[in-house]
């Protein structure tokens, strides 16, 4: 049995002597006799170590002549700086690194490591446990006409939860991307359907050359790196030539106001469109956050300045005269997130939704960062106080232990696919379409982040995250004199540094010394140019991320201190 078990698995197999059951032996015979075994063990057990460091010690070497990492350009990513992680445990990562003879052994993990990640130690564990079950249970299982119990629980729960009130049906697929690319095709269906393009199709069996649908959307906004999704995408540098040269950009794209800190006050960042003299100042500053999201403010002379110009926009779309038509609207709700940590005004998003509904555009909800109570909130429909036609989701949909999306829509989205031939349904699909270990992670997470028995930071009746992030600390680091703006909510905190010319913007690598800084303090950070962030996840202590503050403020100082003399030089 034992040279069966080490010929299957490769495990070494020591054989201790019997243990004496006299009990007046004082087993110092038998410990004499084990002393070759046990030296065996130790022999193995350093032998496994020194083999793991020696892995450990070549792997950021080997990484950087095998690996294409992405949003990376290479030549500036000298082999010491690349991070070395052995592993994770809840928020922390597990670094090898030596400096000054020092082990570095861990780091808080402030990118939620791509903001997918929200599980402590704790639900990590469970996940695992749960995943590992559902593995040996299913392994994997085509989706089509079947059922299997984690589909269908993670299916209901999001019906239940993020869609509650307005969705009827989940469809899976298994990236943020991808959901965009399928939310996309309903809402196009939905509107060929409401406008009578579908009915002119099934007449003549063929579409008029005339009828192109386009995608109403917001500059600034990032709903994918697949091509369909990228033309749904204003231009940016992830859409340009270098990136897509047949990027053409199939949209209307508006420029939107923003909000923002600075100097511990809360300001309306007014675009060209929109001149500052034709609103109140009133309407410019808040007193606080919540007064942002206030719906007092749709009686405001601001929400029909907004009314009258997205009305404009939309009755100089050429589609009414019966060519192009704006097919859809798509929006990332609130916190505009790869585009720069940005906050649309909530009032601003709300009008543009209520237009586009009185002119029948299905909307489309993209939640695949913001979602799951990534803005401390499970949904954002509870901050804008509207709801979609469709939703997509992604990211930490499974607290981030596994790959999987999933796009939301409505009954009456759902009832224009429906038809007597199969070429009337909606033709798309993985090969890993509602992956039973990616469900079961999803059932587990949904359930565990909104439940105050597992959530300690769930608060009015699981509607809210507590205040993650210290108020008088978020202040202070707003009126900093090298902060332009600072972007607080749910576990986002993101600022964005004073620079001009080539050190703005997401090309720049003016806070590149600033992260290193924080990487040493033990906090794991990954800049979009000159904007910073921290993000934790939805279980995170605010005493945690109040630590993460301290020590970014701290920082700060530093850095300030070094672009005075710089500039002095």
């Amino acid at each position: 049995m034992l040279f069966s078990f080490f010929f299957l698995y490769r495990v070494p197999v020591l054989v201790l002597p019997p243990i004496p059951t006299d009990a007046s032996n004082d087993l110092m015979e038998w410990f004499d006799e084990s002393h070759d075994v046990f030296n065996s063990l130790k022999d193995i057990m350093l032998s496994a170590y020194s083999e793991r460091i020696c892995r450990l010690n070549e792997s950021a070497k080997r990484a950087g002549e095998v690996f294409w990492w992405p949003f990376t350009q290479h030549n500036l990513v000298p082999e010491e700086t690349v991070t070395v992680i052995d592993s994770r445990c809840g928020e922390n990562f597990s670094v090898h690194k030596v400096r000054d003879n020092e082990f570095i052994t861990q780091q808080f993990d402030a990118c939620a490591s791509w903001w997918t990640q929200g599980p402590d130690a704790i639900l990590q564990t469970e996940l695992a446990r749960d995943m590992g079950y559902t593995a040996a249970r299913f392994g994997h299982v085509m989706f089509p006409e079947n059922v299997y119990e984690p589909a269908l629980e993670c299916a209901e729960l999001l019906l239940q939860g993020v869609g509650k009130g307005w969705a009827s049906r989940t469809f899976f697929s298994d990236n943020g991307s991808t959901a965009i690319e399928i939310a996309l095709k309903m809402a196009f269906r939905k509107f060929s359907s409401d406008h009578g393009i579908l009915l002119d199709f099934f007449k003549n069996n063929r579409a008029e050359k005339s009828v192109e649908l386009k995608v109403l959307a917001l500059k600034g906004s990032y709903h994918g790196d697949t091509l369909g999704a990228m033309e749904a995408q204003a231009p940016s540098p992830y859409t340009g030539f270098l990136q897509q040269p047949w990027y053409v950009g199939r949209g209307l794209f508006l420029d939107p106001p923003t909000v923002f800190m600075c100097n511990s006050i809360w300001n309306l960042s007014l675009p060209e469109w929109l001149h500052a003299e034709t609103v109140e100042l009133d309407n410019t500053t808040f007193s606080s956050r919540d007064d942002i999201f206030n719906k007092h403010r749709d009686k405001s002379d601001l929400a029909g300045i907004y009314s009258s110009y997205i009305s404009h926009k939309l009755s100089q779309n050429p589609g009414l005269k019966g060519f192009d038509h704006i097919g859809a609207l798509i929006i990332e709700p609130v916190i505009h997130a790869a585009g720069g940590m940005h906050m649309v005004d909530p009032l601003f998003q709300r009008v543009l939704v209520n237009e586009c509904r009185n002119h029948k555009i299905p909307v489309i909800f993209d939640e695949v960062c913001c979602g799951f109570w990534r803005l401390g909130v499970e949904t954002t429909t509870n901050l804008l106080g509207c709801v979609p036609d469709i939703a997509c989701f992604a990211k930490l949909l499974t607290g981030g232990v596994i790959p999987l999306a999933a796009t939301l829509a409505s009954k009456d989205v759902f009832d224009s696919f429906v038809g007597d031939s199969k070429l009337k349904a909606l033709l798309h699909g993985h090969s890993y379409s509602a992956h039973a270990m990616g469900c079961a992670a999803a059932a587990k997470a949904i359930k565990w982040f909104k439940d105050p028995q597992t959530n300690p930071n769930i608060i009015s009746e699981g509607r809210l995250l507590k205040e993650l992030w210290d108020p008088e600390l978020v202040q202070k680091i707003s009126s900093h004199s090298a902060v332009r703006r600072v972007v607080t909510l749910g576990t986002i905190f993101a600022l964005e540094l004073e620079a001009e010319g080539s050190n703005a913007g997401y090309g720049s690598l003016y806070a590149s010394s600033l992260i290193q800084k924080l990487r040493q303090d033990g906090v794991y950070m990954r800049p979009l140019g000159n904007v910073i962030y921290l993000m934790c996840g939805p279980c995170t202590s605010p005493e945690v991320c109040r630590q993460l503050l301290i020590k970014l403020h701290r920082r700060l100082r530093d850095f300030n201190k070094v672009e005075e003399k710089l500039v002095s030089c």
